[in-house]
C-alpha cells in the first residue's frame, strides 16, 4: 500500500506533468493558426464538368476540412477556452458539410437546368445555396476572432499572413 507521502508526490508530479502540457491560450492561437491558416477548402485537382468530378470535389472538401480540424482537436486548450474552442470546432466541423454539401447542390441545379425558364430560376437557387453558410460563417467568425485563430475550412478567404505571430485570444 502506498503511503501518504508517496500519494502526495505523485499528485504534485501529475499535476506539474498536466500544467506543463497545456499551451497558454497565446500558444494554443499560435498553434491552431499555424494549422489553419492559409487552408484550402480542398487539397486535390479534379476533373470538372461531370457529376462524378463534382462528387469527387465534394467528398475531397470534407477530407480536407476533416482532417484539418482533427489536428486541430488534438491541440491541447487551456480550461479557460476550452468550451469556447469546442464549440468552434463544432460549427467549423458543421461549415464544411455545409460547403461539401452546397457544392454537390450547386452542380446538379446547374445541370438540372436545361430550358430557359430553368436558367431563369437559376440564379435566385443558387444564390440561396452559395450563402447557406453565411449565418455559420458569421458565429465562427466571432468564436475565431475571440480565440485569435483564423478560418480553418478554406471556406473563407484569409487576410494575408503578417509578419507577427497571433498575439492570442482577446479573452482571459
Amino acid at each position: 500500500m502506498a503511503t501518504a507521502a508517496a500519494l502526495v508526490v505523485a499528485a504534485v508530479v501529475a499535476s506539474t506533468a498536466s500544467a506543463m502540457s497545456t499551451p497558454t491560450t497565446a500558444e494554443y492561437a499560435r498553434t491552431v493558426t499555424g494549422i489553419c491558416r492559409g487552408a484550402l477548402l480542398f487539397d486535390g485537382s479534379h476533373e470538372i464538368g461531370t457529376r462524378a468530378g463534382a462528387i469527387a470535389v465534394s467528398r475531397d472538401i470534407r477530407a480536407t476540412g476533416i482532417r484539418r480540424l482533427q489536428k486541430v482537436s488534438a491541440v491541447p486548450k487551456p480550461a479557460v477556452i476550452a468550451a469556447l474552442s469546442d464549440r468552434w470546432l463544432a460549427l467549423e466541423r458543421r461549415l464544411v458539410a455545409t460547403y461539401a454539401w452546397a457544392y454537390l447542390r450547386i452542380w446538379d441545379e446547374i445541370e438540372r437546368a436545361t430550358s430557359p425558364a430553368d436558367h431563369a430560376r437559376l440564379v435566385p437557387i443558387l444564390q440561396g445555396l452559395i450563402h447557406r453558410p453565411d449565418r455559420l460563417q458569421g458565429r465562427a467568425v466571432v468564436i475565431e476572432r475571440a480565440l485569435g485563430v483564423p478560418d480553418c475550412t478554406g471556406g473563407l478567404p484569409q487576410a494575408p499572413p503578417s509578419n507577427q505571430p497571433p498575439s492570442g485570444p482577446s479573452i482571459g
